[in-house]
């Protein structure tokens, strides 16, 4: 029996083909261990570094600036031990976003390298269906939109997961009740992401399609030029361009609009969401139950935790655009390969 094509299964697994997208897509940037351990190694000092100085903040301001102290010598140390965390929270940032960013596009390539091995060993019969430049543009358009996606975002997703659990922690360790009202704005940002996501995942998948169907026409009308003017077509594949044009044009439209709803609406509810902290810490304050200190360094921890759900929701948004390359990519390294040809 011939298995030429079929997929590979796993004991007790998935074969690729059944592997969710975005698992797949991850597969190719988790290869490399140790650029990935080095990677969460400067995430975590990156984390503690910016959580470690929100911390000080509060010593600074209870202890040198709200207190009246005249030790203005270990005022300045404090602050340039404060300055010196910053700068190693700069560098750990800039390595892991450096290291990242090497793995990201190593694993682009390889995914670039297998969808041209498998472009090669398809049966002359897919080509027969499916147009050349609608090919290139997965080979191309497809794949540079995984690549900047991964390339700009993934870093930050992950930076975003340490800061949120080191923060929320640290937060708890504060006040518990202003960290409840800090979580409001994330349970809102969470309902908006969802809503916005189901829509933009469709628009995304659809765009990346129609943009494909269009390339593919363009390059059929380049290639067969010759032909189009021997037989007076020009008119006719004007009128079909004009027409893939504008139905892709219309979808990016949605697609851009229903993105650009998420970034301004979660802006509001996180100054809202600050302001709401700031009111209930200032009336704990009034009571006695809270130093101005403590308020100082809480604020700080709100907007560095909420802030990152507020790009995630944007980065997730974006990542949905990648998803949809990956699928039409995935979609053609699933498909079975033209049989080795067998003596008789």
């Amino acid at each position: 029996m011939d298995n030429a094509g079929t997929q590979s299964r796993p004991p007790g697994g998935l074969s690729e083909a059944q592997r969710p997208e975005k698992n797949r897509l991850l597969g190719y940037l988790t290869r490399s261990k140790l650029p990935l351990l080095a990677v969460f190694g400067c995430l975590l000092a990156s984390v503690c570094a910016n959580i470690g100085g929100s911390y000080m903040m509060r010593g600074i301001i209870n202890d040198f600036i709200w207190s009246g102290c005249t030790d203005f010598a270990g005022l300045g140390r404090a602050i340039l031990t404060l300055v010196g965390v910053y700068l190693i929270g700069c560098l750990a940032t800039y390595s892991q976003s450096a290291i990242m960013v090497r793995l990201a596009q190593r694993g682009v390539n390889r995914l670039r390298s297998d969808l041209f091995d498998k472009l090669q060993n398809l049966p002359l019969s897919y080509f027969d269906k499916h147009p050349h430049g609608e090919l290139m543009s997965r080979l191309t358009n497809d794949v540079d939109n995984i690549s900047t996606t991964i390339s700009d975002s993934l870093t930050q997703l992950m930076m975003y997961g340490f800061t949120i659990i080191g923060i929320f922690f640290a937060m708890l360790f504060s006040n518990v009740l202003l960290t409840g009202v800090a979580l409001l704005a994330v349970f809102l940002i969470f309902l908006l992401t969802r809503t916005v996501t189901k829509h933009t995942r469709k628009l995304f998948r659809e765009q990346q399609a129609l943009l494909g169907s269009l390339n593919g026409q363009v390059e059929e009308s380049v290639s067969g030029l010759r032909i189009v003017k021997a037989f007076c077509q020009e008119e006719n594949m004007t009128e079909d361009f004009a027409e893939k044009n504008e139905a892709f044009c219309r979808v990016a439209t949605r697609a851009q609009i229903w993105s650009g709803y998420l970034m301004p609406i979660t802006n509001v509810i996180n100054n809202l969401n600050y302001v709401l902290i700031a009111i209930v810490s200032g009336l704990m304050a009034a009571a006695g139950r809270l130093s101005v200190g403590t308020i100082s360094s809480f604020l700080l921890y709100s907007r560095q935790f909420t802030r990152p759900f507020v790009d995630i929701a944007n980065i997730y948004n974006n990542f949905q655009t990648a998803v949809a390359g990956a699928e039409r990519i995935f979609e053609i390294l699933d498909e079975q390969t033209e049989p080795e040809d067998r003596p008789g």
